[in-house]
């Protein structure tokens, strides 16, 4: 997936026009998107800009090349538009235009049927040539976009923390700092309890592990843990 970059032309290839619509709530960007599509410079046909996603519902018929959505929209979410239109529109393609920077989302977006991702922070050329790259089969991702996802593919998995069955989360949190060395007061003192809170909460910890010291509580719960 590469950030989307101007498309070059020559006289044996000139570029196809595209009907490209807009699904934006903020009117200003909305405004901003319509004359973007109507620049002549960039071979676009406007299609349509619609303020929410059930109001782009023509768009299921119509079938423009690209639409470009943004995330966040009244009612219906820009993520649940792509995902439910998708299907039915095998030739659009989906780019996503939103604020967000999260990889979680870029991923969730890709997951529902996004053909791209871009930030609203890019240039106009750059928004323009994502929408091209996209209606030709490629994947158009914000510069920013694409760093953060191979980021995140370099940071190490964190491993799943394993918690005993039975126990509440308060319980386990106990225990778990017992097994780290602490004393029951230095538990006590770092999540903000009391000294008897504490000590009650190992009684009902015993009660369930079926132990009768804090020493077998911790070696049952570094069995099951480790």
């Amino acid at each position: 997936m590469a950030a989307p970059h101007p498309a070059s032309e020559t006289p044996s290839s000139p570029r196809r026009v595209l009907r490209v619509a807009v699904v934006e709530d903020d009117n200003t960007l909305r405004l901003f998107m319509e004359k973007l599509i109507q620049k002549k410079d960039y071979g676009f046909e406007f299609a349509g800009a619609f303020e929410s996603a059930e109001a782009a519902v023509p768009l299921l018929k119509d079938k423009p090349d690209v639409i470009v959505v943004d995330l966040e929209l009244p009612g219906v979410s820009g993520m649940e538009l792509i995902k439910q239109m998708s299907p039915h529109m095998p030739s659009t393609a989906f780019v996503v235009l939103t604020i967000h920077d999260d990889p979680k989302k870029v991923f969730a977006a890709l997951r529902a049927g996004a053909n791209g991702y871009l930030l609203k922070s890019c240039k106009p050329a750059e928004i323009a040539a994502g929408i091209r790259q996209a209606s030709e089969g490629g994947a158009p991702l914000s510069q920013d976009i694409a760093r953060l996802l191979i980021q995140s593919f370099q940071e190490p998995v964190k491993p799943e923390k394993k918690e005993i069955p039975g126990l509440t989360p308060r319980e386990s949190q106990i225990l778990e700092r017992l097994a780290k060395g602490m004393a029951p007061k230095e538990v006590a003192n770092e999540l903000f309890l009391s000294y008897e809170t504490v000590r009650d909460y190992l009684k009902a910890v015993y009660q369930k592990l079926h132990v009768r010291s804090r020493t077998e509580a911790v070696i049952k719960y570094l069995e099951h843990t480790q």
